[in-house]
């Protein structure tokens, strides 16, 4: 097929696009591998991001069981503390029974005791039973006999109540004294819930700072990405407006040879004499001529 002439403005043309095609040309392979190494960054991106929220996933379960003991030893924390001041009233009464039942020392000192009557009844009856007493001396021991057995009748109740009211006290003071053990038992237990409550704390906030800083390391990962594919964005953008661009600089090119074409074929098929056929033909030579001369060579093609 004959190559396409084109006139001087036209090839001046062709010459500009394709030297701007070539530019293009660079710039777009520019752009996609710009564009190809941001890609790339950002799956980089979204594997750590989803590495930090694999390894985010055991810390926060094992976070989640630590809170929920140490809510459970609050829970045991508030009820031995109840049940120790539960037992401050009791404490308080079980001492202000005891002060009440105990009794001076020598209340009970300037009594009879029920052993001495009971020896000297004894003696008296001995007597009685042994010697021969005159009237009145009988009457006397009678007398006495009578007196003392009213004096323990008397000190063998009172005696019993001593009883009664030492033995309510000593059981007093036995429950004082669980009371007491019961008190200081839970205060210990209460001192060694608080210790394992606050080592957990500790803790806590240790996993805590780790996990925060994974969930700042995401955030900050799925920040970066969004800038990135920004980034990603805006360089397909540019690709397609050099794209657009180059197509329509071929789109040039090729009207321009199809007009050239077009006014070929017109200016063939035209009827003409044979002197203006000979003219259009020496024409044409000249132009070959030309063109030979101003680039050197014929360039064959469409």
């Amino acid at each position: 097929m004959p190559r396409t002439v084109l006139s001087e403005d036209a090839e001046a043309e062709e010459r500009q696009a394709r030297d701007r095609l070539r530019e293009l040309d660079a710039k777009f392979r520019q752009l996609r591998d710009q564009r190809q190494a941001l890609l790339d960054r950002v799956h980089r991106l979204s594997d750590e991001q989803k590495e930090l929220s694999d390894g985010r996933g055991p810390k926060q379960a094992a976070l989640d069981d630590l809170h929920a003991e140490y809510r459970e030893l609050g829970r045991t924390l508030s009820q031995l503390r109840h049940a120790r001041d539960a037992l401050r009233p009791r404490l308080n009464e079980l001492l202000e029974e005891i002060r009440r039942a105990r009794r001076p020392a020598t209340g009970r000192a300037e009594r009879p005791r029920v052993d001495h009557l009971k020896r000297e009844m004894a003696q008296l009856e001995l007597r009685q039973q042994t010697n021969a007493l005159p009237i009145a001396e009988e009457n006397a021991l009678i007398g006495r006999l009578r007196q003392l057995r009213q004096q323990l009748e008397s000190a063998e109740k009172e005696g019993s109540a001593w009883k009664a009211e030492e033995d309510r006290r000593a059981g007093l003071e036995r429950e004082l004294k669980a009371a007491r053990d019961e008190f200081d038992r839970l205060a210990a237990e209460m001192q060694a819930t608080k210790a394992r409550r606050d080592g957990l704390m500790d803790r806590m906030r240790a996993e805590l700072l780790e996990v925060g800083q994974m969930v700042a390391g995401i955030r900050e990962k799925a920040r970066e990405r969004g800038e990135v594919l920004a980034r990603v964005d805006e360089l397909g953008r540019q690709l397609f407006a050099v794209d657009r661009e180059a197509n329509g600089l071929l789109a040039a090119s090729h009207a321009r040879r199809r007009e050239a074409r077009a006014t070929l074929q017109r200016y063939a098929h035209a009827p003409r004499s044979p002197a203006s056929a000979e003219s259009a033909v020496a024409r044409h030579a000249e132009e070959n001529l030309e063109e030979l001369l101003k680039r050197g060579r014929i360039t064959l093609g469409g």
